[in-house]
């Protein structure tokens, strides 16, 4: 089992996804750049590796975007829980789109975006 949690934190943390924004690339790499089909499948198998990485990189990815954004998330700390239940909504919702997505998505709900 830990091998295969390994496996798929390394296929994870390898894979990137090109999204287009203000006429540039940027590129998204680790879990967030999964699609929301492998999330679901992830949480329904419990790998609390896939939980702690998926909230960790949720809140590197708000950090790096309050870092370079005009209008930054309120500073108040997500918990784990509220993280994935957000995510786990949206990819139920959207179970064509990317975690990244649903990510963008929460920011939006925080009133980060102008």
């Amino acid at each position: 089992m830990r091998s295969l949690v390994l496996a798929i934190l390394t296929v994870c943390a390898t894979s990137s996804v090109a999204v287009a924004a203000q006429e540039e690339l940027i590129y998204h790499h680790g879990l967030g750049a999964e699609g929301c089909g492998k999330h679901i499948a992830w949480r329904r198998e419990g790998l609390a590796a896939y939980d702690r990485g998926i909230v960790q990189w949720t809140w590197g990815y708000i950090s790096a975007f309050n870092n370079a954004a005009k209008k930054q998330t309120p500073n108040k700390t997500l918990a784990p829980t509220t993280v994935l239940a957000y995510l786990d909504k949206y990819c139920r919702d959207h179970p064509l789109e990317l975690v990244t997505s649903g990510v963008q998505e929460l920011i939006d709900d925080l009133g980060g975006r102008l």
